[in-house]
């Protein structure tokens, strides 16, 4: 009954040796619809891995012809010539002729010196104070008053060992105290020429009662910009200012 299927018998043991029927090395009449069932069901899938094969291959070289494309029309760039960065180092410092005749040209003073107020006709002790930018001025008494429609202040000022004298000031503008030498309430400010040293001019000065301090003036860093140097670590360095109609 076998040698009547010599080649059919042939294929089928070689496709059962991988197949769905691997287990047999002769196959009996009655299974050959079965097995050639399955033979067809082999040959059916492989067909299929074949054609998923091809489809899978055409993807790729669609997408390898797509970046092709990209990369043939993205903009070339040229590269960028950066230049080298050289780092010089500064010279150092130095003051200009000018400069040392300006700071020759300024009064040195210390941290205490005497102020002359021609206007009040007194010398009065002056506190130098970096830490403030306007003067204070020992006032006692301060009222205010209008004359000719301006406003005008009435203040007493106290020498040491001399007699209180009243002064009369026009109003210059409202003004704080520094910090930490009273409460923040608004103050009459004057404006009145005082000589510190070999230096004349006009400065502003606030009008507070400094009777508990120890010295009536406070000078701050308006009237000491661009014409003194302070040294704060010494005492009147400026000569004392002379009285009016005496020789310095």
């Amino acid at each position: 009954m076998y040698r009547r299927y010599p080649a059919v018998l042939l294929s089928l043991v070689a496709l059962l040796a991988v197949g769905c029927a691997s287990n047999y090395r002769v196959v009996k009449t009655a299974q050959l619809d079965t097995v050639s069932q399955c033979a067809a069901m082999a040959d059916q899938n492989h067909q299929q891995l074949l054609v998923q094969q091809q489809q899978l291959s055409l993807r790729v070289d669609e997408v390898l012809q797509q970046l092709n494309v990209t990369q043939t029309q993205a903009p070339q760039t040229e590269p960028l010539n950066c230049p080298e960065v050289t780092y010089i180092a500064e010279p150092p410092a130095t003051s200009s002729p000018r400069e040392g005749r300006d700071a020759a040209s300024k009064q040195l003073v210390g941290a205490v010196e005497q102020v002359r107020f021609d206007g009040l006709g007194m010398t009065l002790d002056a506190r130098i104070d970096t830490g403030i930018a306007t003067a204070v001025l020992d006032a006692r008494d301060v009222q205010p008053f209008e004359r000719n429609s301006e406003d005008w202040v009435r203040f007493v000022v106290q020498s040491k060992g001399g007699e209180p004298q009243e002064i009369e000031r026009k109003l210059t503008r409202m003004a704080s105290l520094p910090a930490g030498n009273g409460e923040g309430k608004k103050r009459p400010v004057i404006s009145m020429r005082f000589t510190l040293g070999r230096v004349s001019q006009q400065g502003e000065f606030i009008l507070a009662d400094r009777s508990t301090n120890e010295y009536p003036v406070l000078l701050g860093r308006l009237a000491l910009r661009d014409v003194m140097i302070v040294d704060v670590g010494r005492n009147n360095l400026a000569p004392v200012p002379a009285e009016q109609g005496e020789t310095p």
